[in-house]
């Protein structure tokens, strides 16, 4: 009979105030994959261990569908059949929880190619997926650099992250939201810009900064299929 895996915190840790349960150590100012992490969307400390890691948290963010995610927020505790009523105890500690906007849940872990191809990961891996596919009803989802780092998606996400309000322009925001539902749609960031005609200080654009912070909240969506411009297409959510 299979045993069943348990977690702990027994919710996954994706509650408020959620900490990594691995130690999170001094930052070694001699290396420059790991660090500490802040975004608005991270319920908890969110220090990344891996620049993978990082780039993880700039899709996390830029995704509109997603609410919250917490970072290592518990430890799964799995077993491996090993003979006739024998199992050997494992424990694992993902490296996201997020939780999306219609209260899905998914677990998700940032591993270069090169581990995922070694006997020890192989070993493990289809009893971890199947301790939170079965157990706690969870996806379970590995993702490797050829995902996170695809471009332009990459860079495009960064650029949103870049422009995300700490101070909400409220005016640009009003003015561009009624821009986008007079004009045709789908149009450009151009477009927009040009019938919006909001005053900006020099070296920024107001109506812009308003486009990227929209997609951001999920009102509309950016082709991320070809690099950031003004000639970038948009249109409205799920029209």
């Amino acid at each position: 009979m299979r045993k069943i895996s348990t977690t702990t915190p027994a919710d996954l840790g994706l509650f408020a105030g959620s900490g990594p349960v691995r130690k999170v150590k001094r930052r070694n100012y001699h290396r420059a994959v790991d660090g500490d992490g802040g975004d608005h969307k991270a319920i908890g400390l969110s220090p990344f261990r891996s620049l993978l890691e990082r780039d993880v948290r700039t899709l996390l963010s830029a995704n509109p569908d997603i609410a919250s995610y917490a970072i290592e927020p518990h430890t799964l505790e799995y077993f491996i059949p090993t003979q006739a009523d024998s199992y050997e105890k494992h424990t694992y500690v993902p490296d996201v929880v997020l939780r999306y906007r219609n209260h899905r849940i998914a677990v998700i872990d940032a591993k270069a190619l090169f581990f995922t191809t070694t006997n020890a990961w192989l070993k493990c891996e289809p009893h971890i997926t199947a301790a939170y596919n079965i157990d706690h009803n969870v996806p379970f989802v590995v993702l490797t650099e050829g995902t996170i780092r695809l471009e332009p998606r990459l860079s495009n996400c960064e650029i949103m992250k870049r422009h995300r309000y700490i101070v909400e322009d409220s005016a640009a925001l009003i003015r561009t939201r009624e821009v986008i539902a007079s004009i045709n749609l789908p149009t450009t960031i151009e477009s927009v810009i040009g019938t919006a005609r909001v005053n900006s200080p020099e070296g920024s654009n107001r109506v812009y900064t308003a486009i990227m912070n929209l997609a951001l909240a999920g009102e509309i969506d950016l082709d991320l299929a070809k690099p950031f411009s003004i000639r970038t297409l948009l249109w409205r959510r799920n029209s």
